[in-house]
């Protein structure tokens, strides 16, 4: 059971004076709580709710430097499935995300317990995958068990954010996806230089301990803004976004742009080892990506909760991540090189992710609309009921546009690896040579492809196929 944790406005003295006394005996003060996006405790929890990210995601980011050493290195040389394994755990984690939602929607007391829960799963995966000498357990542990147990952390932390912020949630979530990618930045060079020195083994169980105590004391940070409102019966209603066209959009729309998003993140530092850099450039290269992606997912969160329209930063994504692709990337054989496109990926692309709370809002209507809760007048218990359900269905809706990008993000995964050509040598020529050059294309035109859903910007939000 969560602690509400709320500051009660003492009213007695007040009521009980004389002068006041007929004026205010039937008012009723109830409990006065935080503000939404602002204060101390608002920004305590975007710690907690940052470290938390750090967990879930920081590891798939950092993966690539685990997929080059254990490509290169004994038990696991030369099984290509290990280069799976970031992908999964970020597939798996994303995939997650509605059913945990969903529960926790009917469960709201129960979102602490299953971070609990998460945080366990997210530390035992890396101490149990350092005991196996079997590239395809080594890829169950470090991919799917460690994406569950970073779904169960990720997820309710979206539904207290969703609690705490609301004209500044997308500058507030690119802040927690920012950690997230910053940790990926600090995290790639460390893994490197341990796995070099110490070997997997003990980098894997120094990291499942760290995980512990690094996101246990997050999770101390991490508590409801308000007491948790009563389960509403679920009904078909909850899921009538379904027949949206612009929740279609959104959605095709991110499975598409998630089908490119990931590559340079797994394959930069063995691209970076075909042209005579050595793995801890490598690791750089991956750093700086992260490193850019920690400060434009903010600033694109930034730009969307201003005046203009979400959609322009979905388009800086989305264009800009395909003109790098398909003009810098393709011709990028040196470190420096390597470096320019890095950064530019890093900056531009990994901010359409932190749109997703305004598609869900979009879709729904409610796009920075205060609820009946959030305002100071009176509201009857049918309003406050279609409030809470509205709020639901926009958790909801962001639950599904996660998994379908967990879902395109698996699939990708297995679809760079039969573009790249590991037997070839050719590294001339446009794309790379051979080796690289599909996977290159690939991610530059399905980025293309993902800004023509800037077009749901003319298509009302209340529209559904099949009539009302």
């Amino acid at each position: 059971m969560e602690k509400e944790k709320s500051d009660v406005v003492e009213s007695n003295d007040v009521t009980n004076s004389a002068p006041f006394n007929h004026s205010l005996q039937d008012v009723n003060i109830g409990p006065r709580y935080p503000p939404k996006d602002r204060g101390l405790r608002a920004w305590l929890f975007l710690v907690g709710a940052s470290i938390v990210e750090i967990t879930a995601f920081g590891f798939p980011f950092a993966y690539g430097v685990f997929r080059e050493y254990f490509f290169t290195h004994e038990p696991f040389k030369g099984a290509t499935i290990v280069s799976t394994g970031g992908v999964l755990a970020n597939g798996v984690l994303q995939i997650c995300v509605p059913f945990v939602v969903y529960a926790l929607n009917n469960f709201p007391n129960h979102r602490k317990n299953a971070m609990w829960l998460g945080c366990l799963i997210c530390s035992i995966s890396p101490i149990s995958a350092a005991f196996t000498t079997s590239a395809e357990v080594l890829v169950v542990l470090l991919g799917p068990l460690y994406g569950i147990g970073a779904g169960l952390l990720f997820a309710p932390s979206m539904h207290f954010m969703d609690d705490w912020f609301l004209e500044r949630k997308s500058f507030a979530y690119g802040i927690i996806c920012g950690a997230g990618a910053a940790s990926g930045a600090g995290l790639s060079p460390v893994y490197a230089v341990a796995l070099e020195k110490y070997g997997y083994k003990a980098t894997l169980v120094a990291m499942g301990l760290l995980t512990l105590i690094v996101t246990a004391a997050g999770l101390l940070l991490i508590y409801p803004r308000t007491p948790p409102e009563k389960a509403l019966k679920p009904t078909r209603k909850d899921f009538d976004f379904l027949r949206s066209p612009l929740f279609l959009i959104f959605l095709i729309t991110t499975i598409v742009q998630s089908a490119s998003n990931y590559a340079p993140t797994v394959y930069l530092p063995s691209i970076g080892a075909d042209f005579g850099l050595s793995n801890t450039e490598g690791a750089l290269l991956v750093s700086l990506q992260n490193v850019a992606q920690a400060i434009g997912q903010p600033l694109q969160g930034a730009l969307a909760d201003t005046n203009l329209s979400f959609y322009a930063p979905f388009v800086i994504s989305t264009v800009g991540g395909s003109v790098s692709c398909l003009l810098i990337w393709p011709f990028a054989r040196n470190l420096w090189s390597l470096v320019i496109f890095s950064l530019l990926f890093g900056a531009l692309v990994p901010g359409f992710a932190v749109l997703r709370p305004r598609f869900a809002a979009a879709v729904i209507g409610k796009d920075r609309k205060a609820t009946p809760s959030d305002s100071s007048e009176s509201t009857t218990e049918d309003e406050e009921k279609e409030a809470a359900r509205q709020r639901n269905k926009s958790l909801l809706i962001f639950g599904f546009l996660t998994a379908a990008r967990g879902i395109s993000i698996v699939v990708a995964g297995f679809v760079s690896v039969a573009l790249v050509h590991e037997d070839s040598n050719d590294l001339s020529g446009y794309g790379l040579g051979t080796k690289w050059r599909g996977l290159i294309i690939y991610t530059g035109v399905t980025m293309a492809a993902a800004s023509f859903g800037a077009l749901g910007k003319f298509v009302p939000f209340d529209a559904k196929i099949g009539g009302k």
